[in-house]
């Protein structure tokens, strides 16, 4: 999937060059061919896909290997995206579905928590997340869950999250807020089963 490019091809400061383009003219590169354009836009999203992909399915390399399928779909479907229209909402929306296939074929395994939480924290790049909060997030439905995700761990505002789930702003307000309820709750439900 990665070509090899030259060391120079990307250089740090500068002249405008593929790091000061938008990601949605990268993309628009990328479908014309560009491989150097399609390498830019994985690095600049790699990190929050792979978060994405981490809190979605709480395991370490399943989030690696969904995060490969992300950007191999997106491989695949550049050629779909439409450059008159935002980026990132329809990228959102191919990650949010390959999500959902990747959970649906999944074969659910026994996860060693206490191996996830050693490499979580900040020599891995990613923070440490209450246990409560993780198996609360893995216990809401996926129509709760991926505006929790998009919106929290991915950074997307409202209307981008949106557009990549095919809701309106108000829906997505209300999906969010049902979740922090269901989250309040399970954490509060944690808490006290904790203290007995």
């Amino acid at each position: 999937m990665h070509a090899q490019a030259p060391a120079q091809a990307f250089p740090m400061t500068g002249t405008p060059d593929a790091r000061t383009l938008a990601t949605g003219q990268l993309a628009h590169e990328a479908t014309g061919g560009d491989l150097d354009a399609f390498e830019e836009l994985v690095r600049r999203m790699q990190r929050r896909v792979y978060g994405f992909a981490y809190q979605h399915l709480r395991d370490l390399d399943e989030a690696h290997d969904l995060t490969q399928e992300i950007f191999v779909k997106l491989y695949r479907n550049l050629a779909r995206y439409d450059a008159e229209r935002p980026f990132e909402p329809w990228f959102w929306k191919l990650a949010a579905n390959t999500t959902i296939n990747y959970r649906r074929k999944r074969v659910p395994t026994p996860t060693d928590q206490s191996a996830d939480q050693a490499t979580t924290g900040p020599e891995s790049g990613f923070p440490a997340h209450d246990p409560a909060l993780i198996d609360a997030l893995a216990q809401l439905d996926p129509a709760y869950r991926l505006p929790i995700l998009l919106h929290y761990y991915a950074d997307l505002p409202l209307e981008q999250v949106a557009q990549s789930l095919s809701l309106t702003v108000p829906a997505i307000k209300s999906r969010l807020h049902r979740a922090r309820a269901l989250l309040r709750n399970s954490l509060a439900e944690s808490e006290e089963a904790d203290q007995s």
